[in-house]
């Protein structure tokens, strides 16, 4: 079993070797290719099966970018943080902003009666090395 008591297999083992080892949010086809190259043979439905279920017990959440793909990474306990997209490159870089968004969030709740559960920042440009 898992921390959040949910049943341990090899390809869910195997999915979250894969997210904490690469460090940037994978699509489910990128999975898929980790899982080929590991030797692990999972249909696409069994892995988004198991990427469901990591996401509801809070081991991963979903990352979207503007290329409508959905991606995923490791949830890890108190790191909430923003991604940096290279828009030539692809490079996708972890952000964590010093301003606490949660500030932003009750701003909205009293101003719009609106509770956030959940939000996405993501910053899109070129990197160091496509800027030049």
């Amino acid at each position: 079993m898992t921390k959040n008591n949910t049943r341990t297999t090899p390809i869910r083992t195997a999915i979250l070797e894969i997210l904490s080892k690469i460090k940037k949010p994978l699509t489910t086809q990128e999975i898929l290719c980790a899982l080929d190259k590991k030797n692990i043979n999972a249909n696409k439905t069994t892995v988004y099966r198991q990427l469901e279920s990591l996401k509801k017990n809070h081991l991963v959440n979903e990352v979207h970018f503007n290329d409508r793909n959905t991606r995923y990474e490791i949830n890890e306990e108190g790191s909430h943080h923003h991604h940096l997209v290279c828009i030539k490159c692809k490079k996708v870089d972890d952000i964590s902003l010093p301003e606490d968004l949660h500030d932003q969030e009750k701003i909205v709740l009293k101003k719009n009666n609106f509770k956030v559960l959940q939000h996405y920042l993501e910053f899109f440009g070129l990197c160091k090395n496509c800027h030049k």
